[in-house]
């Protein structure tokens, strides 16, 4: 296994820092002559469960660019010992960032996790807090304790306090309310919370009791960023509204098809159910299609532009009409149609259908 087994080169570092320690992960920079590396160590009852998972998922996503990498020739019993990324995470930036700067962290970290996705692993907690700079300004994506690949994703109700993943930043469909499966297109949903802090200095729906925040990653619709900070360019605000879009389908279906540039607004993401339905309308023949200037339709000898409709070949008149038409049909004939269709299901019934009274004689 990649993170444990006997001690291999430098037997003590020159010293040591805490990162940080919580309950469940004690992280620590461990310098040596040569340079420093970091140290992850899972605590608890799971530790070498999550030990295990851990090294498997970054073994998969050796060589890819902007995300943590194993260190070599190092190994400690009970840990995972990384390459050194950085010791400055976005959380700790001052926010909100102005937008060519967001823009430059924005685009390394949309290839970073698209070089992810490409290896089948997905975050599931991409975070400004889980992304680290390094003195040269590289970003690197890091804490892959709750990742997995595709394989293993498991749709199922969870309590709020078993969630996976930090709330502020987490896709509706990982809450396990919506009945859809997690895919790579939550660690989006999650870029774009990520993405949206950045440039307001808030996550989507700020921070708050549990139930509040499942409530709104559900039902409710973020203030676009360039409504809360003017300076934010209108196309970067629809591209972070894209990625937090509630549908998966209605958001961009990859990291590779994100285009994160300034001045170019994104059009609707490409493949979506939403996309395609927009297609669909666009191509079907309708009465707009079919509009003619009837000159000196109006008093005064003015042209007038009237709506024909495609199979009758008259004017549109009506909502029933301007269905059918939409349809392709006529709503004269349509009616015909169904009035027949009636009399002959009441024949069937042995029903009579009255008939009106002719003109007398």
């Amino acid at each position: 296994m990649g993170g444990a087994g006997a001690l291999l080169g430098p037997a003590e570092p020159v010293r040591t820092e805490i990162v940080h320690g919580i309950r469940r992960t004690r992280v620590t920079r461990m310098f040596f002559a040569g340079g420093t590396v970091i140290r992850k160590e899972p605590l608890g009852p799971d530790a070498v469960r999550r030990l295990r998972h851990e090294v498997a998922m970054l073994a998969r996503l050796r060589g890819v660019a902007g995300v943590a990498q194993l260190a070599e020739g190092l190994r400690y019993p009970g840990s995972v010992v990384l390459a050194d990324a950085g010791d400055t995470s976005l959380a700790g930036l001052a926010k909100p960032l102005a937008a060519d700067d967001l823009i430059r962290l924005a685009v390394p970290l949309a290839r970073a996790v698209a070089g992810m996705h490409r290896r089948e692993v997905i975050h599931r907690d991409i975070t400004p807090a889980n992304i680290v700079v390094s003195a040269d300004g590289a970003l690197c994506l890091v804490d892959f304790a709750l990742a997995t690949s595709l394989a293993e994703i498991r749709l199922e109700f969870t309590h709020h306090t078993e969630i996976m993943g930090t709330l502020a930043y987490l896709a509706p469909e990982q809450t396990g309310r919506t009945g859809r499966p997690v895919d790579q297109r939550a660690d989006l949903y999650a870029l774009g919370a990520a993405l949206y802090e950045l440039a307001t200095g808030e996550p989507p729906f700020g921070r708050g009791p549990a139930s509040r925040l499942l409530h709104d990653h559900l039902a409710r619709v973020p203030v676009p960023p360039a409504a809360v900070v003017r300076d934010v360019p209108e196309s970067l605000s629809a591209i972070i509204m894209h990625l937090l879009e509630k549908e998966p389908d209605n958001r961009y279906q990859s990291a590779d098809g994100l285009v994160l540039r300034p001045g170019a607004a994104p059009g609707r993401p490409r493949g979506s159910a939403r996309g395609r339905a927009a297609g669909r309308r666009a191509r079907r023949p309708g009465p707009a299609a079919a509009t003619v200037a009837a000159g000196g339709a109006r008093r005064g000898g003015r042209g007038a532009a009237r709506h024909v409709h495609p199979v009758a070949g008259r004017p549109v008149r009506g909502r029933a009409d301007q269905r059918c038409a939409g349809r392709g049909e006529d709503s004269a004939g349509r009616r015909a149609a169904d009035g027949g269709r009636q009399r002959r299901r009441l024949a069937r019934d042995g029903q009579v259908r009255p008939v009106p009274a002719g003109p007398g004689i």
